[in-house]
């Protein structure tokens, strides 16, 4: 009887066990058929140029040798003025009128009478010469007399103390600087008016200095205004890099042209991208890389799975990031969006985009509104 109890027994707990067993496995496939595949957006690997830039704020200034100023040659009271700081001017028109002051007026007077008398002077010393009453060196030094009381009163009606005072414009392009007003004495030497030509102006860009390495003359520079969204970028080259710093600011001054087809402004402030290097590689977006520990990862997809790839990043611009990598190759589906959660090996299922096509031709079939009531009348007519 125990024998039989014993073997009941056995047989309750062996198949205790496969009932056991049997609902765990179908509990595991059933789970295992119902875990849902990470879905994914993916983007083809592109090889494509990418260039690295540096990017940088300045002002448009007026070239060095598009400047041109004029300054009071002799000491001057200002008559009038008529053109403005930042107007454009042609060749010829009139910027401001002066006229001596009363101390030029008086050297001018002055310079005259000392030449007209050693004129008479050189005469008489002439005459006295050929008496025998003078000597070679009394008329040489009356030769000299006269030429330089002469030499003064030309250097003094050169610089327009004897002239109309009116000052005009050598070149067509813009007022930069007008300091003066009228009715004020302005001493020799004192800028007066300056005109930067249109086709010769420049943007003034600050850098920092540990980007100053990085530069040379001719690298390929984008300049776009920072204030009108409506003005077209232009390209340009570094003309100059500055080889000291600002001691108030602590950047390096970077002059670039500006094309004589831009729309610009002198004094406008700029946006510079400047490009460092170029080069053609393979290309992902941005947030298709992801940090892990020290290291850079990427997902690939490969028959429905996710391949995790140890990437090395390069040149970044914009939403573009260069991947190295050498078992990656252009056309690579590589997981853009959704590749946080994934791990090597995972089911993916890349999300379904629609097709722009087909969307378009379902629009164009679908009726408009106000059409809507030929339409049903069309369709109850062939009822």
């Amino acid at each position: 009887m125990k024998k039989i109890l014993f073997s009941l027994l056995a047989l309750a707990v062996l198949a205790g066990g496969w009932f056991f067993w049997k609902h765990r496995s179908a509990a595991a496939a059933e789970e295992k058929a119902e875990k849902p595949a990470a879905k994914v957006e993916v983007v083809p690997l592109k090889r494509q140029e990418i260039s690295q830039t540096l990017g940088a704020f300045g002002v448009v200034v007026a070239a060095p040798s598009g400047d041109h100023t004029v300054t009071a040659t002799y000491e001057c009271v200002v008559r009038g003025v008529t053109a403005a700081t930042g107007a454009a001017v042609n060749v010829g028109d009139l910027l401001l009128e002066i006229d001596p002051s009363p101390e030029s007026r008086l050297t001018l007077d002055s310079a005259r009478s000392a030449a007209d008398l050693a004129t008479k002077t050189l005469a008489a010393t002439k005459q006295r010469f050929e008496l025998k009453l003078a000597t070679n060196q009394d008329l040489l030094a009356a030769q000299q007399a006269a030429q330089d009381a002469q030499a003064k009163v030309a250097s003094l009606e050169a610089r327009g103390v004897s002239g109309d005072g009116k000052i005009t414009a050598s070149v067509a392009g813009i007022v930069s600087k007008l300091e003066v007003t009228a009715g004020t004495i302005v001493p020799a030497g004192t800028l007066l008016v300056s005109v930067a030509s249109a086709d010769k102006l420049e943007v003034k860009l600050g850098v920092e200095a540990a980007d100053l390495a990085q530069l040379t003359e001719g690298q390929p520079v984008v300049l776009l205004s920072a204030a009108r969204s409506e003005v077209e970028s232009v390209t340009s080259t570094i003309r100059v890099v500055g080889k000291s710093l600002d001691p108030l600011t602590g950047a390096a001054e970077i002059r670039v042209a500006v094309p004589g087809n831009a729309e610009l402004l002198l004094g406008e402030h700029v946006k510079a991208s400047i490009e460092l290097q170029k080069k053609e590689t393979l290309v992902a977006p941005r947030s298709a890389v992801l940090p892990d520990d020290e290291k850079q990862i990427l997902f690939t997809v490969k028959d429905g799975k996710a391949v995790k790839h140890e990437v090395k990043v390069g040149i970044t611009s914009g939403d573009l990031v260069e991947v190295i990598n050498k078992d990656l190759r252009e056309g690579d589906l590589v997981v853009a969006l959704g590749n946080y959660e994934l791990e090597d090996g995972m089911a993916i299922q890349p999300a379904e985009k629609k097709d722009e096509k087909d969307e378009a031709v379902k629009d164009e079939k679908k009726p408009d509104a106000k059409d809507a009531p030929k339409a049903e009348k069309a369709a109850e007519a062939k009822q």
